[in-house]
């Protein structure tokens, strides 16, 4: 079982396995270890399993899935993309028709073109050649790595504004890590860089699947970097705070800059975490882009984790899957929204300098995939990227278990290396990048038409610009604390249990499925992330109507009932 042990007023956890030591299951059927693994799922999931989802014939009053991150909109035509052309292919003959990731994919499987990292003179290939059918490298084929390489440079570091990265810096094919899927190859690197009853630092909120990914089988101890209180001021207790002319009341959410870990939370996390596991935590994982927030932490936010970890020998792990989702790319200063972790810890900010790589030194790691940026999900592949060199061997072999088959290594080898070809004819311009473009426009367009209608109705939000998702206040509509009980005075349990109040309202007698705060550990009872990218254009505007109607209604019968 999950064991959550509240420290103080701040209602803090640390997330843990139970059974360990040896202790067996009292069935002859399955194992506690088996049990453990069912325990750490979000109980959230069992709910949304039970309701009846939305299908337009079958049931049109069925909840709408807006809680899976999951992107939709990949499946629409990629902007002024008519095909693809391989290095040493043939020129495509153009209809004019743009095409779709689905459709390149689908003439990438089927190629005869040599593969991209063919040293040979060869310039056709077979479409499933022989070697494939043997053992690969257990970190991935050379090609792959390769072309996931200069990828990652241009995604990462190409356009950052950091000045702490040289021209000269590259990924290290050699430091580059393939698994199947961004939990495998994260899991993966906790088990190298942690013993089993290790913590790692999260900040909250946090992506609910992290303590399955990092507990059930790595055995750490997920201590949450609550932030809310190791700020200037203080924020908003509630989302209504004065008045306005339209019903009286003001609706206000918690700032951005809230949610940003510092020196002081990361410290108090750190002593929290020596108190219960007494031995300092390992690891500080970051979300960034961070799911549920949608936003992009800002570089110095980033620079001040980075040189803490630094500091206190912590390993920093950038989760970085949303990368190629930021759609609103400059702040309001003008300055980059996203600076990549790789950018600011490359050698000139304190790692080492090391000839083919980025000189991070041994404590920064990053993680990546193309579950979120591409909506590949299903093909598995994820990356992790290390300078550390004690642990690329033991990485290397723990892949063992998780590699991607070679038919996969090669498809997203030639996806990674292909360039367009558009109705004027063919460009050097790579495919993966026109994609990222198309994609951009097309979940920036969806998150304004969310935004506006939560605006509308006077829903506060946090303004979103990385991701596929929106972090909503609603707080105003959490079931009423008795009188006697204030917000600062409420229970773990007692926010767990209005919260989840509200969740089943939402989905049950409105049909909106959302992910609820309290799930991903925030701080206070009331919020939920909205998926808008996991929905046909038809269902998101069937979900936009269903947020209205619930607003409406509850304001007409009063909130907090």
């Amino acid at each position: 079982m999950v064991v959550r042990v509240e420290g103080g007023g701040d209602h803090r956890r640390l997330v843990r396995r139970r059974n360990e030591g040896g202790s067996s299951s009292s069935s002859k059927l399955s194992s506690s270890r088996a049990q453990n693994a069912i325990a750490l799922l979000p109980t959230y999931l069992l709910d949304a399993r039970s309701v009846t989802k939305f299908h337009p014939v079958n049931a049109p009053n069925g909840a709408l899935q807006l809680s899976v991150a999951e992107n939709q909109l990949s499946e629409l035509p990629v902007r002024g993309v008519t095909g693809v052309v391989e290095h040493g292919g043939a020129d495509v003959e153009s209809d004019g028709e743009e095409v779709t990731l689905v459709q390149v994919l689908s003439q990438l499987a089927s190629s005869t073109v040599a593969r991209p990292s063919d040293d040979t003179s060869s310039s056709s290939s077979l479409t499933f050649e022989k070697d494939m059918i043997y053992y690969q490298p257990t970190q991935g084929s050379p090609g792959l790595r390769s072309a996931m390489g200069g990828y990652l440079h241009d995604l990462l570091l190409s356009s950052s504004s950091s000045t702490t990265t040289s021209s000269s810096s590259t990924f290290n094919p050699e430091n580059i890590i393939l698994g199947a899927g961004c939990n495998a190859v994260l899991e993966n690197l906790c088990m190298c860089l942690t013993e089993p009853g290790d913590a790692v630092m999260i900040p909250t909120p946090y992506y609910a699947a992290f303590e399955f990914d990092l507990v059930a089988r790595a055995g750490c101890e997920i201590v949450s970097v609550n932030t809310l209180d190791y700020h200037d001021e203080s924020p908003p207790s509630s989302s209504v705070d004065a008045t306005n002319e339209s019903d009286g009341k003001q609706r206000t959410t918690i700032p951005p800059s809230f949610y940003y870990p510092n020196k002081a939370s990361l410290t108090h996390a750190y002593n929290l975490s020596m108190e219960q596991t007494s031995r300092p935590p390992r690891v500080l994982l970051l979300s960034h882009p961070n799911n549920p927030l949608g936003i992009c932490y800002p570089p110095e936010v980033m620079a001040e984790c980075i040189e803490w970890c630094r500091e206190n020998e912590v390993h920093l792990i950038s989760d970085e899957i949303y990368a190629g989702s930021v759609y609103r790319q400059k702040r309001g200063d003008g300055e980059d929204t996203f600076v990549s972790a790789m950018s600011l810890a490359s050698s000139g900010n304190g790692g080492d300098e090391k000839e083919g790589g980025l000189g991070l030194g041994p404590y920064i790691h990053l993680v990546y995939a193309l579950s979120k940026d591409f909506a590949l999900s299903g093909l598995r592949v994820g990356v992790a990227y290390t300078e550390n060199e004690e642990i690329l061997m033991p990485m290397q072999k723990l892949n063992d278990l998780c590699q991607i088959s070679s038919q996969t290594q090669l498809l997203v080898e030639r996806m990674l290396s292909a360039n367009v070809a558009t109705a004027g004819g063919n460009d050097d311009t790579k495919f993966v990048d026109a994609y990222l473009t198309s994609n951009r426009h097309n979940i920036q367009t969806r998150c304004d038409k969310l935004q506006s209608c939560l605006s509308d109705v006077d829903i506060p939000y946090l303004p979103a610009d990385s991701g596929l998702f929106v972090w909503m206040d609603f707080r105003e509509f959490l079931p009423s604390l008795p009188d006697s009980i204030t917000e600062e005075m409420e229970s773990l349990p007692s926010k767990e249990q209005r919260e989840r109040g509200l969740y089943l309202k939402l989905m049950k007698e409105y049909g909106l499925l959302f992910t609820p705060g309290m799930s991903m550990r925030n701080e206070r009872p009331g919020f939920f992330r909205c998926v808008f990218t996991a929905a046909s254009e038809e269902e998101f505007e069937l979900g936009l109507e269903r947020i209205c109607k619930f607003v409406n209604e509850e304001r007409g019968n009063g909130s907090g009932n």
